[in-house]
């Protein structure tokens, strides 16, 4: 912002907890973000008296103006660092350490603000007004306690996925920068590398997975081609070599997940082949760490539960059955899970759910946040493990919300208040970024205090649960109005009903109703949410494409006809511009003064023409339009049409 603070200042390493006795440690850098040069800058400690006691006052904390005085600060020699010049753009490191005594803290119980004011000499003379800060939340450290706290961590794997128009996936760039060092997909094994021996669990959508492993696979894009684990339609067995061996096959896939290729692939590029194997080592490096631990999965795409159940409820239950499919084909432990983003959910949604998902909903989705000793209500008919949607909101300005110190110290303070309050309720956070691994190694480490026990998620959603009623649900029309509206749902169902009438028309058993169906999952997710219309528009792109391939049969008409009676032959062509045998039909229709006979069902072979002849009949001489189509053995026209003209003398 234009009126801000001169001096950034950034916590890089704190203190978790306020001791008892000795130093509390604070390093970070401060940047001179103006266009004066500060000297004899320092950096001073500062700290609140008095402690905020409870969750509610912790979170109003959190949203006061950075500006606003929350602490004095401590100004002893030797308590502070000093930088003695500081150019426009530069960055300098600090490091104060301060007795716990020293702090204006009251040493109650609770928690405290604390942080960093930077004061400095710059064209404007030296004030009491902080040139720069940063602030933070630290408890102090509980009285001992009979059993420690329990907390939950949930590493999110979720990001929007697309296809391009033919089925590959689309965006390789972005996927190619994610999986780089770095990237976001490398950040989130890396933070789950730097956890160490800390329990943690995965939430995962499983259309990224399924992505990772199409560009594992080269990226092929959708095919007709027979599906192979259909009886009949097995690849033709492997054919000794001249020189006696058996000549090498493809490794084998499942068919369902990775289309196989219709005819041989090129060359990958440099880039291309690069990013397959970035890809397939992500996954394997994945697997490794899941381990045995069963992986929390989303419904394929992460769907918006809320809107299917809304619009079209079956796209919910093939979410939930494509991404135990994906899982299982990956050979990866899964528990059925939704997890909305925004911690919502509609009670319609809820009682829609199978039993056995796990349900996750923050504690904002309740008009009064429930209490329950295992942070597990029974709502509905189901199990519903709370979240804290406090310590996942983060620390308070100016630095960022989810800043990994910021984003440690909330949850440590959410700990310590439950636990001064004797509240046995686990906390369950679920971290909202990916951090660098140094990072995401300090957040785990400091996380490991003597009155704080990490566990995985299962053993939080095994407690007993406390029944609630739905009355306390709060889910608003404006809660309805964020959902996915029907047009996006409309557009998913027009590109499968393309693909639905594609598969009814070749003659092979083939994946396209699969494929397609994985394609518009995606544009049913909850992350589409801001931008519908991109969602809309992709499925879309499936459609036309589709549309594309039924309108390659097409049909050839003569420009005119004459007939020297009532009667007469008339041919038609049938042409199938597709690279798999297909069985249609032609749809005549006239003015009602004159008949077509003959036609039927044609089968057409791949790239084959057929003529189809008809015996046309009228009672009246002079002009009659006649129009054919292309339809499917039920009547359903395939786009293909032609018209012509029938003089009758």
């Amino acid at each position: 912002a234009q009126d801000g603070d001169p001096l950034v200042v950034h916590i890089d390493t704190m203190t978790p907890v306020l001791p008892r006795t000795g130093d509390v440690q604070i390093t970070g850098t401060v940047t001179n973000v103006s266009d004066d040069t500060f000297t004899r800058v320092n950096l001073h400690p500062f700290s609140s008296e008095t402690p905020i006691l409870d969750a509610l006052n912790l979170k109003q904390s959190a949203e006061i103006d950075p500006t606003q005085f929350v602490g004095e600060r401590v100004t002893v020699p030797g308590t502070f660092d000093t930088i003695d010049t500081l150019a426009p753009g530069q960055t300098e490191p600090f490091a104060d350490s301060v007795p716990v005594e020293l702090l204006a803290t009251s040493g109650e119980p609770g928690v405290y603000w604390i942080g960093v004011h930077a004061i400095g000499d710059s064209s404007v003379p030296r004030d009491i007004v902080a040139d720069g800060r940063a602030r933070t939340f630290i408890p102090r450290e509980p009285s001992g306690a009979a059993q420690a706290r329990e907390a939950s961590v949930v590493l999110p794997i979720r990001s929007r996925v697309w296809f391009d128009e033919d089925g590959a996936v689309a965006g390789t760039e972005r996927w190619a920068r994610r999986l780089a060092e770095g990237g976001s997909l490398d950040g989130v094994l890396d933070m789950a590398d730097a956890a160490g021996s800390s329990p943690y669990s995965w939430l995962v959508d499983p259309a990224v997975l399924h992505a990772l492993l199409r560009l594992a696979d080269g990226n092929p894009p959708r095919t007709l081609t027979p599906d192979p684990n259909v009886p009949g339609q097995e690849p033709a067995p492997v054919e000794p070599s001249e020189e006696g061996g058996e000549v090498e096959s493809p490794a084998s896939t499942d068919d369902t997940l990775t289309p196989s290729p219709s005819a041989p692939a090129e060359e990958p590029t440099e880039e291309e082949a690069q990013l397959a194997v970035s890809a397939a080592a992500w996954l394997e490096r994945f697997k490794l760490l899941v381990g045995a631990t069963p992986v929390l999965t989303l419904p394929y795409g992460d769907i918006d539960v809320s809107a299917s159940v809304r619009n079209d409820r079956t796209r919910l239950d093939q979410a939930v059955a494509r991404g135990a499919e994906v899982m299982t084909a990956l050979e990866l432990p899964s528990q059925p899970t939704v997890a909305p983003e925004n911690d919502l959910l509609s009670p319609e949604a809820i009682a829609a759910l199978p039993q056995g998902v796990t349900i996750l909903l923050g504690d904002n989705a309740f008009a009064i946040p429930p209490t329950s000793p295992t942070s597990v209500v029974k709502l509905l008919g189901h199990e519903v493990v709370i979240t804290s949607t406090g310590a996942e909101s983060g620390g308070p300005a100016p630095t960022a919300a989810s800043d990994p110190l910021a984003l440690r110290q909330r949850l440590l303070s959410e700990a310590a208040l439950r636990l001064e309050a004797d509240d046995t309720a686990p906390l369950v956070v679920t971290l909202p970024t990916v951090w660098n691994g140094e990072d995401a190694a300090s957040f785990f480490t400091d996380l490991e205090q003597p009155w704080l026990d990490l566990v995985p998620l299962g053993e939080v959603a095994a407690g007993t649960p406390k029944g609630v009623p739905a009355a306390s649900l709060t889910y608003t029309e404006d809660d309805i109005a964020e959902e996915l509206d029907p047009a996006a749902f409309a557009a998913a169902n027009r590109a499968s009903e393309a693909a639905t009438l594609l598969e009814q028309v070749v003659i092979p058993v083939t994946t396209i109703e699969t494929h397609v169906r994985d394609e518009v999952l995606v544009t049913l997710s909850e992350q589409h949410r801001e931008r519908p219309g991109l969602a809309v528009a992709a499925a879309g792109r499936v459609e036309d494409s589709l549309r594309r391939d039924l309108a390659r049969i097409r049909i050839e008409a003569p420009p005119a006809v004459t007939l020297s009676s009532d009667s007469g032959p008339l041919g038609v062509t049938l042409v199938n511009g597709l690279d798999q045998p297909v069985e249609v039909q032609v749809q005549v229709r006239t003015n009602g003064e004159l008949t077509l006979s003959g036609g039927g069902v044609r089968r057409l072979g791949p790239q084959a023409r057929s003529v189809v002849r008809f015996e046309a009949t009228t009672s009246r001489a002079g002009v009659h339009n006649v129009r054919l189509a292309v339809t499917s053995l039920d009547g359903v026209p395939l786009g293909a049409t032609d018209s012509l003209p029938i003089r009758a003398a």
